[in-house]
């Protein structure tokens, strides 16, 4: 009778421990912490949860966790971005505010690009369609921004180049 593939694996998994090819691995005895990135390798996530205690992740599942950090640091931006404006809308001193309100959109848009790349990439290198993420519209976002100036009554010099009102 033919072995199924989990059958092989099993065993190949039993003869490895016999062999005491698991002993002294770290975090062996400990249950598994959650971790909030455990979702992101889905059904697979028992398989990768062991090679990350391995200190061992696939190229994919890093750049996860990457694009996790630089979509917390790009809501940042996203955040001082709405808060100068606020202020130099409520103080009416848009001359004090500007420098600060076009480095935060270039720095918004610098680090969109680099996010949707990274988004691009993780989509070609995850294992599965159904993991696949959604990317960002970065010239959408950046006129997000721009309406945010708009309804504020900025000048038009604060605009992008081209999209003035």
């Amino acid at each position: 009778m033919d072995k199924s593939i989990d059958d092989i694996i099993e065993e190949r998994i039993r003869e490895a421990m016999a062999a005491g090819a698991f002993d002294g691995l770290r975090g062996a005895g400990r249950p598994l912490r959650a971790d909030p990135a455990d979702a992101l390798a889905g059904y697979q996530w028992l398989g990768f949860k062991v090679l990350q205690n391995g200190g061992a992740l696939p190229a994919w599942l890093e750049l996860a966790k990457e694009i996790e950090i630089e979509r917390q640091a790009f809501k940042g931006i996203d955040c001082r971005h709405a808060e100068c404006v606020e202020r130099a809308a409520a103080s009416g001193d848009w001359a004090r505010y500007g420098a600060a309100i076009r480095r935060l959109r270039a720095d918004y848009g610098r680090t969109a690009r680099a996010l949707r790349a990274k988004q691009d990439r993780y989509n070609l290198e995850a294992p599965s369609l159904a993991l696949e993420r959604p990317g960002i519209w970065v010239e959408h976002l950046l006129s997000r921004l721009d309406e945010r100036l708009r309804v504020a009554g900025a000048a038009a010099e604060l605009f992008e180049a081209g999209a003035a009102p």
